[in-house]
């Protein structure tokens, strides 16, 4: 009896908390958690069939940076007193993987992860953009502008990747 109070209790905390949370709050820890992991994943994947040089270095250099953002975004969380979504992939990002993934037996890999990246930036830098001028959350706003930066040069590395990398490998 007394397990099934306390579990509840957390049940109707955890409901209480996330009650709180304003919608376009919401709405970007979702969006940033799901990219954040997306870029993780997709960026080993480019460090396992990746041919280049460059795609392989990018890849590390995207795994390592998003890895702490990973750790700042839970600090964020923490902070605004919000608990952190599921570490997941949406439905649409698990539809991109797998098409990247296909790309593991195939030419082009490299190709199709620089193009993966660069639309994956594309949308974060603008959803960071928008949510650290406007966001209702102090803590996740703070987040959103910290990071951006990063965002935006990730955005013109992979940008730059993207005019030197050939449509075959």
């Amino acid at each position: 009896m007394y397990r099934l109070v306390t579990l509840m209790i957390c049940a109707f905390a955890t409901a209480a908390i996330a009650a709180d949370v304003p919608a376009p709050t919401k709405t970007f820890i979702d969006k940033a958690a799901v990219a954040n992991k997306y870029e993780i994943d997709t960026s080993e994947l480019a460090l396992k069939y990746g041919k280049s040089a460059d795609v392989k270095s990018f890849a590390q250099q995207m795994i390592d940076d998003h890895k702490k953002v990973g750790e700042d975004f839970k600090a964020a969380l923490a902070e605004a007193k919000i608990e952190p979504p599921a570490d997941s992939l949406d439905v649409a990002h698990t539809a991109k993987y797998a098409k990247l993934r296909l790309f593991t037996t195939e030419k082009g890999f490299d190709h199709a992860y620089v193009n993966a990246q660069l639309h994956a930036h594309e949308d974060a830098v603008a959803t960071f953009k928008d949510y650290s001028a406007n966001g209702p959350t102090p803590a996740i706003k703070a987040f959103a502008a910290k990071t951006l930066p990063t965002l935006e040069h990730h955005l013109e590395m992979v940008k730059s990747l993207n005019a030197k990398t050939p449509a075959t490998d």
